[in-house]
């Protein structure tokens, strides 16, 4: 079963467990202004913009000492997983093509996102995968197939990183590494020889592996996803 339909199975099957009460129960968590003031929802997903990780979200537990009811407790998880679905159906939109696109050759791409576990608790990373079947080759030659991979994650101590992984013909990569702090930079410098020896242990052909302080380079279609952009919801 792939991950939306795991979500519409728990989503349905805590309705009809909460019964009349399930909209009020699903509500008092993540849907109104308070609990919007003590959460940072993350950005919808846009087309062509940049992937960005999702640090921990701290608990809404309140006081440990407090008893938590069994139907509060559903009535939250009914509430994050119609706020996944939603997310799961941007992350649909944002990668179907336009009818108002106008490239020649248009780039197919996949994105999605997956839970990472880390030292302080779950974080969620942001995947895109794009194939371009018409990259250019040196002195002219036919066109060929490049795969390009972007990943963000925020997790301590590195904070947020951007990966950007480039897959060429004879399994050939190109990796680019951007952090937003110091700190990790300094760490992923200190990890770069295992790095490379953990591609090349993979049949991988390392052709370069940079690390940068601050956002990777706005892609192609970057400057054009805010103007043509239609939906827009913040979950």
């Amino acid at each position: 079963m792939d991950l939306k339909g795991a979500l519409e199975g728990l989503r349905r099957e805590l309705v009809v467990w909460l019964g009349r009460n399930a909209n009020v129960l699903a509500n008092l968590d993540g849907g109104g202004d308070d609990a919007v003031a003590r959460v940072d929802r993350p950005t919808p997903p846009r087309k062509g913009g940049p992937v960005r990780g999702q640090p921990v979200v701290p608990r809404l537990d309140g006081d440990p000492a407090e008893a938590t009811s069994t139907e509060t407790l559903a009535g939250r998880a009914l509430g994050e997983a119609e706020r996944s679905l939603s997310r799961v159906f941007l992350h649909q939109a944002a990668t179907a093509e336009s009818r108002d696109a106008k490239a020649v050759q248009p780039t197919q791409s996949l994105m999605f996102e997956i839970p990472i576990a880390g030292p302080n608790g779950t974080s969620i990373a942001q995947l895109r995968i794009e194939r371009d079947d018409h990259a250019p080759t040196e002195m002219g030659g036919k066109p060929r197939r490049v795969f390009q991979v972007d990943i963000a994650f925020d997790i301590a101590p590195l904070g947020p990183v951007a990966v950007r992984v480039g897959l060429m013909d004879g399994r050939r990569v190109a990796v680019g590494v951007w952090c937003e702090s110091d700190n990790g930079l300094v760490r992923m410098e200190a990890e770069r020889e295992n790095i490379v020896l953990g591609l090349e242990q993979e049949g991988m052909v390392v052709a370069g592996l940079d690390l940068h302080r601050g956002h990777p380079p706005e892609g192609r279609e970057d400057t054009m996803a805010a103007a043509s952009h239609r939906l827009d919801l913040q979950l």
